[in-house]
């Protein structure tokens, strides 16, 4: 009887693991005698820590590409918000996009807590959606959602 191996999805946390779990093989091996098997426990460990490594990658990836067919998504939504004056479907899909860009920045980033920067543009209008949404006023919300959408597309995702 031949087992299949299961795959599983990429995960950055599985994928850190088994690098720190590679590196902290490689450390124990460097110690033990030639002799006492230390050369194959270093390779073990080395195998390792370069699937972690590629775990991440692939989860990293995976996620962008998720992020960016949610942000086109969003964007959709916003679009036809605007065309159909549904102020409601035009926020949900901000919503949505913004969402996948931190997704996307996250997913890119070396850093644990990146954070997407909005350009000028981009953060006065979404002030000025904010404003229009506190005074009741749907034409400044409007205004200020285009706006906001336009530094989207050019800020990308």
């Amino acid at each position: 009887m031949v087992f299949q191996e299961e795959r599983r999805e990429p995960s950055q946390v599985t994928g850190q693991l088994y690098t720190a779990a590679g590196v902290a093989q490689q450390t124990v091996a460097s110690i033990i005698p030639s002799a006492l098997g230390g050369d194959s426990i270093l390779e073990s460990g080395k195998n390792l820590e370069q699937s972690g490594k590629l775990q991440v990658d692939e989860a990293k990836n995976k996620k962008a590409l998720e992020a960016t067919i949610d942000s086109g998504v969003g964007k959709a939504k916003s679009a036809l918000g605007y065309i159909t004056s549904d102020q409601t479907r035009q926020s949900e899909g901000n919503k949505e996009s913004e969402k996948a860009q931190w997704d996307y920045t996250q997913a890119t980033s070396d850093s644990i807590a990146a954070i997407p920067i909005p350009s000028k543009e981009g953060l006065q209008g979404k002030l000025e959606s904010v404003q229009g949404m506190v005074m009741g006023d749907q034409e400044k919300q409007k205004e200020g959602n285009v706006k906001a959408e336009k530094a989207a597309w050019k800020d990308g995702v």
